[in-house]
């Protein structure tokens, strides 16, 4: 009896606390120009930017708290410098409890910024979402997924506890993630993307690419340039569509390493495997010593160093 009594006043604690749930909304417009750039730094909830039209910004906070007495430990502050905005929020409170399995505040930001403007957006616990974006973007968090749309500049990204997913950028990229992939479509710049707990994709790449990833596979369905990309932890898959202007490297411990060449390449190739063996379409012309492990010549006469290197699988370069 007294085991029931305890669960039932349990129950209705959790239900009286979930009857006083108090939902609000902070909503602030600003006038700007293109150029700006809106800057927020929060300590909690997900961000979703969409953009279009010229000469406003609107930012919504929309949040769901436990009770009123919450709500008032959620600091907000908003600040305008000629076009730029910058928005900041802060809760002060210590919510960890013996029935508190998730924090008593949900915050989500619905920003609308013009057409040209620019994003730098940090949250420690939440995902980021933004839609076509007509500048640069620079977005943190420590907490969620990040996922960019169309961004006209560059990128950086970063997350420690979620994936990366940039559909594309006239800019350089820089994609971080320390428990998650990262995917980016068309990227008209260079790329360097990194994590720790994922596989790296990349559709198209127009400049130089690095990638390294410890905890999976990395894939580079078109690149136009130089690749330096290692793993120990998968494959590596690699196309080049152009003539590289550099040396690349393609290096793994965790599995194979295919190479597709577009039929005008020249490069200088350097295969080696640890015991995978290594096989070539293409025709080469072997320059020293060649074994079923080694490989090393020129490829159409010649060019920037193609070097391969993997002890946990084979070799495989062939015509794409």
């Amino acid at each position: 009896m007294r085991r029931a009594l305890t669960i039932f006043a349990v129950l209705a604690l959790i239900a009286l606390s979930a009857g006083a749930a108090t939902n609000d909304t902070v909503r602030k417009s600003f006038n700007v120009g293109d150029g700006g750039t809106i800057t927020l730094d929060a300590d909690i909830g997900d961000i979703h930017v969409t953009s279009g039209g010229s000469g406003s910004l609107t930012i919504d906070v929309v949040r769901s708290a436990r009770s009123a007495e919450v709500l008032k430990d959620h600091e907000l502050t908003f600040d305008q410098s000629g076009n730029d905005v910058n928005v900041r929020s802060k809760f002060d409170r210590d919510f960890r409890g013996w029935f508190e399995w998730r924090s008593p505040l949900e915050v989500h930001y619905e920003i609308r910024v013009p057409a040209h403007y620019n994003i730098n957006l940090k949250t420690s616990g939440g995902d980021i979402k933004a839609g076509d974006i007509g500048g640069t973007a620079e977005v943190r968090t420590s907490g969620g997924d990040i996922a960019l749309a169309h961004v006209n500049g560059a990128v950086r990204a970063n997350t420690s506890g979620g994936d990366v997913s940039i559909e594309s950028a006239s800019g350089a990229i820089t994609a971080r993630s320390s428990g998650g992939d990262v995917t980016i479509h068309d990227a008209a710049s260079t790329i360097d993307a990194k994590t720790s707990g994922g596989s790296i994709e990349i559709k198209r790449a127009g400049g130089t690419v690095m990638a390294r990833t410890s905890g999976g596979g990395i894939r580079i369905d078109d690149a136009s340039d130089t690749i330096d990309a290692s793993t120990s932890g998968g494959s590596i898959h690699a196309r080049f569509s152009r003539q590289p202007r550099g040396d690349s490297r393609l290096s793994t411990s965790g599995g194979g390493v295919t190479v597709e060449l577009a039929s005008s390449i020249g490069a200088e190739l350097d295969a080696h495997s640890s015991g995978g063996g290594v096989h070539s379409d293409v025709p080469v012309t072997v320059q020293g010593s060649q074994d079923d492990d080694s490989l090393r010549g020129r490829i159409n006469g010649g060019g920037p160093r193609l070097v391969l290197r993997t002890s946990g699988g084979g070799i495989s370069v062939r015509r794409g």
